[in-house]
Parts: structure tokens; C-alpha cells; sequence
């Protein structure tokens, strides 16, 4: 039998007796047993239309012998049942029930993604999940659920954005800094020679420059980067961000406590080698965002900070 993660979230009507109701369903799956259910935590909620009422968010352990295409088209029948309304994507809903982890399977296809795309970074489906299930492994990033939900709590306030195309990168994270209000890497340091006038795409130079920015030693000189690096730094002090990613950061360097990587039209080249770059594992959350529409990209890569940082005020995202 396959070891399988849902997570279960509710902000309409009766919430709890939804999330009872939708156990229960679940557990009477055929060839199905449930091990475990987490208590339920309330929680804000994060992207979506504005106005929405707070969450109860749960998970739940199941042995199965479907499928993952039949425990997820299980478990959308029971969404069905329930009363879910799928109109608005984030709006607020009755039921709200995904497939987080199928064993260590990964899986991409247009009806399905495992394990789910944005569990490695959202503390809403981490904290809960690792009440019963903080030992299974995350395959894409190679981690525990325990370890990426210790890395959030410990990391800085720092958010590295990349994407295949540099341009691409730096238009975002400079965006994500406006709304924000956040200070951006590049320009802590205007008088290095890889500043962000002059910071070469690839390369010597170019690694070199990012290993400069990101020591931690470097960090501690600049009173606006330092205050970000307690794990008690002040709750709504907005992240740092950077329009590069260092993977695989070297000791003493300054690591993201999310990496924004937006996956859209690029040559072919550059795309397969981003993509291989992703598909490594030991990188931590990374939130994959797919896509041209540039509000749509925007909002999405808010909603994830939001999801690291639920304290963080960001105007126009709730």
C-alpha cells in the first residue's frame, strides 16, 4: 500500500463539522485505511479575493491502494459532495481537500502534480502536516516535511527570485521589492563591481559577485540586511529580496528562506538548463510559478511570501 498526505481546509459555513465530514469520507475510501489526523489550526487566509473569512486547516494520513489519478479523482468527488464550487481560484470555500504527497512519487501532468506544488513553503500546510507526518520526505527537495518546516522557522528574511532569463528575474524581484516596500540585494552594495548596473548574467564574475552579496560577514555591516537575519526579526519587516538564486550555497553564505522561480517562455536552451537546475534536489521551498501574465505572476509570487510570512502586510494581497 502506498503512505499518502491530503490536506484539508475549510473557511465557509461549519467549518468543523465540514472537515469531520470530509475525515470520514476519506476514511471510507476503498482499499484505503486512515492512519492519522492532525488537530485543526486556524489560519489566515493567503492570495485569493479579499474579505474572506479565516481557515481550519488539517491533515490527514491514508495507507491506499488507488492510484494517485484514483485517490485524486476520489478525492475530488468527495470536494463534490461536500459542496465545493470551484469558480474563483483561492476564493473563499466550504471544502478544500489536495493530495500533498503520494510515497516518494513525482509526478507532473496537466490533472496532476505531486507533490504539491506549493506545500514546501506554506507554513498552513506544513505545521500541520508535520503533527503526523514530519518524517516523510518531500521528493522534489529531497527533505523531510520536519526539515523544511525548521528551515522556515529558522531562516532570514530573505527571498531570492530566478528565473531562466535573467531580465526576467530582475523585473520581478524589483516589483516584488516596490510592493513590499523591500530593500533589493543588488542595491545594498552600490559600490561593488557586480552591482546591478553591471551584474553579469553568468560566469566567473558573476558567481563571484553573488558569493560576495550573500556572506554573511557582508550582511552584518548593512543595519538594513543585518535586522533580517534573527529568527526573531521584527514579524512585519518585509524580506530582503535578490534577482539571483546562488544554488547550492556555500558555508557562510546567507541561503533564501524561499526561492520564487518563474517558469515561462524562454529559449530552449536556457529553459531545459533552468529546469534541470529545479530538479535537483537539497534546494529547500522553492515556489514554482508558471506563466506570462505578469499581475498573475506577481500575485502568486505575494501570496507565497505571504505563505512563509503571514504576519507580513502586503497591501492589495490578503
Amino acid at each position: 500500500m502506498a503512505r499518502c498526505l491530503l490536506a484539508l481546509g475549510s473557511n465557509l459555513g461549519d467549518r468543523r463539522e465540514m472537515l469531520s465530514r470530509a475525515t470520514l469520507e476519506a476514511a471510507a475510501l476503498p482499499n484505503s485505511r486512515l492512519l492519522s489526523r492532525s488537530q485543526w489550526q486556524v489560519t489566515e487566509p493567503i492570495g485569493g479575493p479579499g474579505g474572506q473569512g479565516a481557515f481550519l486547516n488539517g491533515s490527514l494520513l491514508l495507507d491506499t491502494q488507488l492510484d494517485p489519478a484514483e485517490l485524486s479523482s476520489a478525492v475530488h468527488e468527495i470536494e463534490r459532495q461536500l459542496g465545493r464550487q470551484r469558480v474563483v481560484r483561492w476564493d473563499a470555500r466550504a471544502i478544500d481537500i489536495d493530495l500533498l504527497l503520494y510515497d516518494l512519487q513525482e509526478i507532473e501532468t496537466e490533472q496532476l502534480t505531486i507533490p504539491h506544488p506549493r506545500m514546501s513553503f506554506r507554513r498552513f500546510v506544513l505545521e500541520p502536516a508535520c503533527e503526523i507526518a514530519g518524517s516523510m520526505i518531500h521528493p522534489s527537495s529531497g527533505w523531510t516535511l520536519a526539515q523544511l518546516l525548521r528551515y522556515l522557522d529558522n531562516a532570514p528574511r530573505y527571498v531570492a527570485v530566478t528565473a531562466a532569463e535573467p531580465a526576467s528575474a530582475r523585473r520581478l524581484a524589483t516589483q516584488l521589492c516596490q510592493v513590499l516596500g523591500s530593500p533589493q540585494l543588488e542595491r545594498q552594495f552600490p559600490t561593488s563591481a557586480t552591482g546591478p548596473d553591471s551584474l553579469p548574467s553568468e560566469g566567473v564574475e558573476f558567481v563571484q559577485g553573488m558569493a560576495d552579496m550573500l556572506h554573511e560577514s557582508r550582511w552584518r555591516q548593512v543595519a538594513e540586511l543585518a535586522a533580517r537575519l534573527p529568527i526573531a526579526a521584527e514579524p512585519s519587516l518585509p524580506p530582503v529580496v535578490s534577482s539571483f538564486w546562488c544554488e547550492g550555497a556555500e558555508a557562510g553564505l546567507v541561503r533564501p528562506a524561499v526561492v520564487i522561480a518563474w517558469e515561462k517562455s524562454s529559449p530552449a536552451k536556457a529553459q531545459a538548463k533552468f529546469r534541470q537546475m529545479l530538479s535537483r534536489s537539497g534546494h529547500g521551498p522553492v515556489a514554482r510559478i508558471q506563466g506570462e501574465d505578469f499581475p498573475a505572476v506577481l500575485s502568486e509570487a505575494l501570496a507565497a511570501i505571504r505563505a512563509v510570512w503571514p504576519t507580513l502586510p502586503v497591501d492589495g494581497v490578503s
